[in-house]
């Protein structure tokens, strides 16, 4: 893997919708977010630190992010998919 770069400049910063319309579907890293509410996903806007399709890519990136920055999250932009039900036999 090649050294990650930020992909927003120091000025840009993005709300979640708009995260979620660049990288649709993709694990991103987020760095210094304006968390509105400590105890839910709630933030204004934040820098994309890096994107991936894969969850395993992204928590590596979460590495090197946690090296510069103090506040730091992974999330999906995608479709959060559960569980497969079960076919319960009586």
């Amino acid at each position: 893997m090649s050294d990650v770069l930020p992909l927003s400049s120091p000025r840009e910063r993005m709300s979640w919708g708009e995260i979620c319309q660049h990288f649709p579907g993709e694990w991103v890293v987020l760095v210094d977010a304006d968390w509105v509410d400590d105890h839910n996903f709630e933030f204004g806007t934040a820098h994309v630190f890096a994107h991936r399709s894969r969850r395993g890519e992204a928590t590596k990136d979460m590495g090197a992010a946690c090296r510069s920055f103090e506040n730091v999250g992974c999330f999906f932009t995608g479709r959060i998919r559960g569980a497969i039900p079960r076919l319960v036999v009586p």
